[in-house]
């Protein structure tokens, strides 16, 4: 961790290594202290404890929240370093302090010679390999010198800075002829197309440092199918690069360069393998092969590196956090967001279930992995230049340059921290958008079944205080949820699911208000309606006198019926008042009617006058035309007093039907003339006349109406007794005929003394009471041919016995019984019956002996069988 992540911890103690503070350089001891703070340029950082203070390095200071195993390992790579830093400060401090002079400079022949064989980088590089390698001669001849004396050479170096080696000691140890024979054979550099070989395949290999394997330069941050595209297109744009370019140019450079040198050493066209391992030309093979896999190893090694900068940079902050950790922070203010530009986009969705993102959280590690392991896996996949550069020469087919193996320790440790970043990371990812689970409700509301509910439970303060709520909430929603956040290396988009929760915080607000705005207009309507349905009563064309005095008689309570729809419009105005509170503006249909609402009353009782002037007018015409009715309502009952009493004189009763129409008609037009007349009497009243006198129409209704039940009771019994005798035997209830025989018989004695003064008319009355006698005695008929127990075989008989052509049933009519005279065939239908009865009695009584002798053999087989079980013997 870094020191301001340690220094964000409150009251971070640990143990330090510190001495007294009087001034000596004693009493060293491990005390335990408080960190306070750090010095990021002297690298010290600052404890206390009990009011002292020290300021101390970090291998003397052992935090309590610290892993002891990364301690103890910091304090033995200080010891491993000073160690190294001592000795190369000795062996620095022993070569500036011999005084070799230009003992070990190369003689002007050599110099020479070096120089027409090659060139002055060459000469100067030769130059400078001797001297180091004479001087470091020299070094081992001055502590085998001190070891002789037994002197140690560091006790040396601090008594005698200015010891120089003998001059004459030096020429005679070293024979400089030989070993610049020796030099010229061991070194590769022998010749100027080798140096210029090497520069320009250096330069190639440097240039590979300029590339990448990974792109990782977005400008803003992607979703990770485009991070993984992208990636995937620069690996397969590099690997081309290494495994064609790169390793056409290395091969030119060297082929072209060393065909200058010619036939020797370096001679490309060798066509023998033994020769080949023998000569320069093999080490400077190897030479390049090391460069290319150097610079190959630094490309790697570059790209995983920046790739994991890029990767944990921002996520260094969610390196503390745990499994269960739980998203209490507020939604805006990210406590993850370390400064690094994020790397991916994520959009947050709502999902039926719970929130999601547009990209699985859980699919980051796998491509995170995939994307880095393929970088590795894939840089081994670049051929070796000695296949091509070698024509005489047969290679294997699979050889490749060496890079950095996926189980390396550097690319293991980057890959873990590039896979415990990113898990850490994604927690409290998930928890983020888990926090949007409260507003799922709100996200998947049905606006429709909301303002139902609304509207169906709802007061009218209900619907303000909940318009307030809603936009409280939208109000909220704006403060609290963020356009985006940044978790890590995460860019997460909230703008459209915080838009589209906030829309629907205000098409509820809406649709409430809305809903308002109907049901007011509804409330208003009706009361639009009542006051147009009040004004259209009163304004009225009156059609009779009875009409103006309905105007009249509702005009009286109009102020009553106003002041209630008054009343009524108060408390719509009420409701508008919250429509106004809010600044919700009215449809221009609705602010008219609530205005044309207000202004009604006023209206009306302008219209009021208007009315009374009118019916002035209407009453004197009125009045006019009832004398002109009254004397017309005379003369139609003259009318049908004359033509009621030339029709009671018909008598014919082979025109039943004919006649009760026609008794119908007139005793409808009696009733309609009676009515008419009491409603010409109410006018009278009206118009302050006498009323009309009405006795003569209600005796000629009273004397008509015996005359009118004759007719009408003579046409509804023919009907009927011609529906007995034309149906069948089966459809004829005989107790329903009965009743109606009964009926027609006590109606038609009823009358007959009501034509005392007309003969004739009793004479048609004892006709027809004669008839229904008659038609009494066909009950016991009817009843005996319904008889339950007659089956074909009975009606067979009977045929044959009253002579009937044909088969008969319950199904053939009565009028067929009565042409055959049936009457008179009693006795044999009786005994039929009566036969039809004995044979049903003594199937009966055959029926009950089978039964009981089937019985009686069960009941024996059993008992039977009982004593077979009980025999001893079986």
């Amino acid at each position: 961790m870094s020191a301001e992540r340690w220094l964000s911890i409150d009251s971070l103690q640990g143990f330090a290594l510190v001495s007294a503070l009087d001034g000596t350089d004693k009493n060293w001891a491990w005390r335990c202290v408080v960190v306070v703070d750090y010095s990021s340029e002297q690298y010290l950082w600052t404890v206390m404890d009990n009011g002292d203070s020290w300021n101390i390095p970090r291998w003397r200071l052992y935090l309590v929240h610290e892993n002891p195993r990364n301690f103890c390992e910091r304090l033995k790579s200080a010891l491993r370093q000073r160690s190294l830093s001592e000795n190369y400060l000795k062996y620095s401090y022993l070569l500036h302090s011999m005084n070799v002079g230009d003992y070990f400079d190369l003689s002007e022949t050599a110099k020479y010679r070096i120089l027409k064989q090659s060139n002055v980088k060459v000469a100067e590089a030769f130059e400078n390999i001797y001297r180091q390698f004479c001087t470091g001669l020299s070094l081992n001849k001055c502590v085998l010198e001190y070891s002789r004396l037994n002197i140690d050479p560091i006790q040396a170096m601090t008594i005698d800075k200015t010891i120089t080696p003998p001059k004459d000691d030096c020429r005679k140890l070293y024979c400089y002829k030989k070993l610049f024979v020796l030099i010229k054979r061991i070194c590769l550099l022998s010749h100027p197309a080798v140096y210029d070989a090497l520069k320009m395949i250096n330069a190639e290999c440097e240039f590979l440092q300029q590339l990448l394997l990974y792109s990782l330069d977005f400008k803003e941050p992607v979703p990770l199918a485009d991070f993984e595209i992208a990636n995937q297109a620069q690996l397969r744009k590099t690997l081309r690069y290494l495994q064609n370019n790169w390793i056409e140019k290395t091969t030119m450079q060297a082929h072209t360069n060393l065909l200058l040198a010619g036939r020797g050493w370096f001679d490309v066209s060798v066509n023998d393998w033994t020769i080949y391992q023998f000569m320069k030309l093999f080490r400077l093979v190897e030479q390049i092969k090391q460069r290319m896999q150097t610079a190959l190893r630094d490309l790697v090694l570059t790209s995983t590196d920046r790739f994991r900068h890029c990767i944990c940079d921002p996520s260094r902050l969610c390196l503390a956090v745990e499994e269960d950790f739980r998203w209490t922070e507020n939604l805006i203010d990210s406590p993850f967001e370390s400064g690094e530009p994020p790397v991916f986009y994520l959009l947050l969705q709502m999902g039926g279930e719970a929130p999601f993102y547009s990209t699985d959280p859980d699919e980051f590690e796998y491509t995170l992995r995939s994307l880095f392991d393929a970088a590795v896996m894939q840089s081994h996949d670049v051929h070796l230049i000695d296949p091509s550069l070698f024509g005489s020469l047969i290679f294997a087919t699979d050889l490749y340059l060496s890079s950095v193996g996926l189980h390396d320790s550097v690319i293991e440790k980057r890959r873990n921290n590039i896979l415990l970043c990113c898990q850490k990371a994604i927690i409290p990812l998930k928890t983020y958008a888990h926090r949007y689970s409260e507003f799922k409700e709100l996200f998947f509301t049905n606006i429709a079944e909301y303002v139902k509910e609304i509207k169906a439970t709802k007061t009218s303060l209900q619907v303000k205080e909940e318009i307030s709520f809603q936009i409280r909430m939208r109000e909220s929603l704006e403060r609290t949820l963020p356009l985006s956040i940044v978790i890590g290396p995460f860019w997460v988009d909230v703008s459209p699911l915080r838009e589209a929760l906030i829309q629907m915080r205000k098409d509820l607000t809406t649709s409430i208000l809305q809903m308002l705005t109907e049901r007011l207009r509804d409330k208003t309507s009706e009361i639009v309606s009542d006051y147009t349905e009040i004004i259209d009563k009163i304004c009225e064309k009156p059609t009779s006198i009875e009409h103006i005095c309905e105007i009249r008689e509702f005009m009286e309570g109009i102020q009553d019926l106003l002041q209630i729809l008054e009343e009524r419009m108060k408390t719509v105005l009420f409701e508008y008042e919250i429509l106004d509170y809010f600044r919700y503006a009215l449809p221009d249909a609705d602010f008219y009617q609530k205005w044309h609402a207000l202004a009604f009353p006023q209206k009306i009782l302008k219209q009021m006058d208007s009315v009374y002037e009118f019916h002035e007018g209407e009453v004197d015409k009125f009045r006019k035309q009832q004398v002109s009715d009254e004397a017309g309502f005379g003369s139609r009952v003259e009318e049908i007093n004359v033509y009621i009493s030339k029709f009671t004189t018909v008598y014919d009763t082979s025109k039943v039907t004919e006649v009760s129409i026609e008794v119908k008609k007139l005793w409808k037009n009696i009733n309609e003339l009676i009515l008419y007349g009491e409603t010409l009497n109410r006018r009278q009243e009206l118009f302050e006349m006498p009323p009309i006198d009405l006795s003569s129409l209600f005796e000629l209704k009273e004397n008509f109406e015996a005359y009118r039940n004759l007719w009408s009771y003579a046409a509804e019994y023919i009907n009927a007794e011609e529906s007995w005798r034309e149906n069948p035997l089966s459809s004829v209830e005989v107790e329903s005929v009965s009743k109606t025989l009964q009926h027609y018989q006590e109606s038609f004695e009823g009358l007959y003394n009501c034509f005392e003064d007309q003969p004739q008319i009793q004479d048609v009355v004892q006709m027809f009471l004669a008839r229904v006698e008659s038609f009494a005695p066909n009950l016991t008929i009817i009843g005996l041919l319904q008889h339950p127990l007659l089956e074909p075989i009975h009606w067979a008989q009977f045929a044959k016995a009253a002579r009937i052509k044909g088969k008969v049933s319950l199904t053939t009519n009565f009028e067929l019984f009565l042409e055959y005279h049936i009457g008179d065939y009693l006795e044999a239908l009786s005994s039929i019956i009566a036969e039809a009865e004995q044979q049903k009695e003594e199937t009966e009584r055959i029926r009950a002996e089978e039964e009981e002798n089937t019985r009686r053999r069960e009941q024996y087989e059993r008992n039977r069988a009982q004593r077979r079980l009980n025999r001893p013997e079986i």
